[in-house]
């Protein structure tokens, strides 16, 4: 999948003609996938690209800072979910003021007809878009026949009663039901980030951690995980602290994650690593000692195993 950013890089792609999906896909979960598998079909059809408009991160981030909605994912992983379904271009913009500011019948004239060629546009049934969002599926619905393009408006993906989208999610990832969250994604909620120095403090204990730096925003509670780790390919079974060390820092909102990987002892600064969390081992509390610590942490090791050794 070839990816390209910018709004002044839209023209850069094919002159060819499009089937694209428009949205932020945040979390690429089961429903977002359904919508990009229907864009592949189509556009095998069509002989067309099959392409997806998205955006940086959040459109809440340009207007509400101080309550952007929270990323499932960070768009490196984005991207690379978008990629497994098939996608051929991705285009991806910052949605910031500017870009928000674009009149509806612009921004299909401009970015989607003239520029990105589409014949055919997919969106979800809730789909806003253009200057105080003053675009919807009705005003696209008359502006394909004026431009001459088909028009898809797909209704959310029902599970169990239950309307699939990326809101939904973030709060079962928030109440700590991962099984249920893993159910709408389509696979375990996770972490992507890369390995950075910590303290050093877990070598010291006797189980030497990698820690995350995350490129997103991390909604689970802080506690021991079991989990599976990955980088290069390569899938190890871990178990996975996340809080503020409460044991040595006895005043802090600073949250570490750092992965314990079973069976490696190597160093791993600088690699992209995706933490995926299977089952919460128990929630973070302070001790008495570092003794104690270590004689817990050899019983989650213990618990996180056992997790690990029956999960599909």
């Amino acid at each position: 999948m070839k990816v390209i950013y910018g709004i002044g890089n839209l023209s850069k792609g094919p002159k060819t003609p499009k089937v694209i999906a428009v949205g932020v896909f945040d979390g690429v979960h089961r429903g977002h996938r359904m919508i990009l598998r229907r864009v592949v079909h189509q556009a095998k059809k069509e002989k067309a690209h099959a392409a997806v408009l998205t955006f940086s991160f959040h459109p809440s981030c340009a207007f509400m800072p101080c309550q952007k909605v929270p990323h499932l994912t960070s768009l490196e992983q984005k991207l690379a979910l978008i990629e497994k379904e098939g996608i051929d271009y991705c285009y991806v913009l910052d949605f910031n003021k500017a870009f928000a500011a674009i009149p509806a019948e612009h921004f299909v004239e401009t970015l989607l007809i003239k520029k990105l060629k589409v014949t055919t546009l997919y969106i979800g049934e809730d789909f806003v878009f253009g200057k105080k969002a003053r675009g919807d599926r009705n005003l696209l619905k008359k502006l394909s026949r004026q431009y001459h393009f088909d028009l898809h408006v797909l209704k959310r993906l029902r599970l169990k009663r239950r309307i699939v989208s990326s809101t939904l999610v973030r709060q079962l990832v928030k109440r700590g039901r991962l099984d249920q969250a893993r159910y709408l994604l389509g696979r375990p909620v996770s972490i992507f980030g890369h390995v950075v120095r910590g303290e050093g403090r877990g070598e010291k204990l006797g189980f030497p951690t990698a820690n995350i730096r995350p490129d997103h925003d991390v909604l689970v509670s802080d506690g021991i995980y079991a989990a599976r780790a990955s980088w290069n390919n390569r899938r190890f079974k871990s178990v996975v602290y996340i809080g503020t060390k409460p044991t040595f820092h006895k005043k802090t909102n600073d949250r570490s994650i750092e992965v314990f990987l079973f069976g490696v002892r190597k160093n791993l600064y600088g690699q992209k690593m995706e933490v995926c969390l299977i089952k919460k081992v128990r929630n973070d509390r302070p001790f008495s000692s570092a003794q104690a610590l270590v004689i817990q942490i050899k019983k989650d090791v213990i618990a996180a195993q056992k997790i690990l050794e029956n999960f599909s």
